[in-house]
Parts: C-alpha cells; structure tokens; sequence
C-alpha cells in the first residue's frame, strides 16, 4: 500500500500576498524537477475553506488518486567500438548518494548558465529534493520548502474594468526569467545526466513507498501535466478571496496547483516552457517505439 502523501511532504500554508521560498516543471536531473524550482516562486496557492464544526469520527483512509498511465522510459544503447579491435570504454562507478551532489552540480552546470540554475544547485541533497520534486509534479502538486531560490520581483497584478477582475497581463513578465531559464537548458544534457543517476534516483523514490521501477513513469507524467496545462490567451477572471486570488472559472480552480501556477505565468511563459518539456519527453522516449 502506498503511504498517504502527507505523510511524505507537507505543504506551506500560504499568506496573504506573499510568496513561498522555492522558485517549477516535469528532478534535479529534469525538466519536470528544475522546472519545479523555478515554478514555486509565484504565488501562493489559496487555503481551502474552512470546514464546519462535525462530530468527531474515526477518518477513513482516504484512497490514492488514479494516476494517467505513462509509457516506460527506455535504458539507452550500449556504445559500440568505432575502431576494431578498441579496447571498451572503462566502467565507470555508479553514484553514490552521499557524494551525489558534487557530481551533479559539475554536470548540470554545463546544462545552462542561468543564475537560478546555479542557485538550485548550490542546495544539499539533491537526488532527494529532486525525486521529491518528481512525485509532487507527477501528481499536480506544488510542494514548497524543498529548494529555496529567489522569488520573481513585484507583486501578483491584477486590473478591474466594469467590475471584473482580471490577471494583469503585464504581470506575467514576473516569469520571464524563469521561462527563459526552462528555456536554455540543454536537452541532451539533461538525458545523459538522467540515465547516469537513474539507478540512485529510482532508489530514492522507492524510499517514499513506491516501486522504483516506476520513478521514469513519473518523470513523463510529470512532463504530461505540464503538457496538459491549458494555454489562454484571453484575460483571466478572478476574485479576491480574503488577502488572495482565486480563479473565478471553477474549472481553472479545480485544477492541479502546477497548473494553476503555470497559468499565471501567462500564455507566452507556459508555451516557451511546454516546448523544453516536450523536446525533453521525446528526448527520453527515444528508441521506445
């Protein structure tokens, strides 16, 4: 059985205009994870309602959410000799977790030269946070307190015109870095690194209660879930809810935290962001078919 998720993370509980300490999208070691910390930097997500006194009952375990199946990533190919008679490539020893971090801050360094990508980097335990990161995107959550990075500059913007409140479109300009960020980062980097830590990251996700072979299913599913985020072009209604905003579209509040963060992000931002996603799953699925 698998454990209750907030047994595994506990989300902060937000605060009027402010915003939480991680900066997304789809581990350390991907898009979905990287993508994660630059995410988090938005605004919080609002507070349920508060629930009516009940009499006291025993809870009833509440049942894990169907996950959307997602395809298997494949191991890569061994690397034949060029030459004849070449001697093989010497074997070299697999990460260990303790000394996971230096490794991976040397080879996702050359991933991209963004400042934020160096400030996620200068974090401790990193095949932790970033299969944590994983999980979370996998199933839509925002998770804070992870990866602490600097937040966008200003404030969540909003107009008002014959009394309907809308995301201010010159808000999402908050995200430009973070977009260009997801942007830069190299494909082909972030596979080799990928499969070079997918023994210790499989690991590590078994550790929070699941199968470790299914850790690459979470990867593309939490690239999915970024794929899935709707794309709007038009204003976007909300309404103050105490010191924050809620979506006023009911269908846009019900859904995942990771898309209604990206939505704030603005049209411009989610597809700059879904194109580094996508170019990453077909990277991953090479070879699958």
């Amino acid at each position: 059985m698998q454990p209750d998720p907030e047994d595994r993370y506990t989300e902060a509980k937000p605060s009027g205009g402010g915003v939480p300490t991680i900066a997304i999208v789809a581990g350390v070691l991907i898009l979905a994870g990287i993508a994660a910390w630059f995410l988090m930097g938005g605004e919080p997500e609002p507070p349920p309602p508060a629930p009516e006194p009940a009499p006291v009952v025993e809870p009833e375990a509440a049942p894990e959410p169907e996950l959307p199946p997602a395809p298997d990533i494949p191991e890569p190919e061994p690397v034949a000799p060029t030459e004849p008679n070449e001697p093989p490539a010497p074997v070299v020893p697999p990460p260990v977790l303790e000394t996971s971090d230096e490794e991976l801050r040397e080879r996702l360094a050359g991933a991209s030269d963004s400042e934020l990508l160096e400030s996620a980097l200068v974090n401790d335990n990193l095949v932790e946070r970033g299969t944590a990161l994983v999980d979370s995107f996998s199933r839509g959550l925002m998770m804070t307190k992870l990866v602490p990075l600097p937040a966008p500059t200003g404030d969540f913007a909003v107009s008002e015109t014959d009394g309907v409140i809308t995301i201010d479109p010159a808000g999402y300009s908050r995200y430009d870095g973070h977009a260009e960020a997801i942007e830069q980062l190299d494909t082909e980097t972030l596979v080799s690194t990928f499969h070079r830590f997918r023994p210790l990251l499989e690991q590590t996700y078994a550790g929070l209660g699941y199968e470790e072979e299914d850790f690459d299913n979470a990867v593309i599913r939490a690239l999915d879930r970024i794929l899935d985020t709707p794309e709007i072009d038009a204003p976007i209604p909300v309404v103050k809810h105490e010191a924050i905003y809620r979506f006023a579209d009911a269908e846009l509040e019900q859904r995942p935290g990771l898309h209604k963060q990206l939505l704030r992000m603005g049209p411009e931002n989610i597809a700059r962001i879904k194109q580094q996603a996508r170019a990453l799953r077909d990277a991953l699925l090479a070879g699958s078919e």
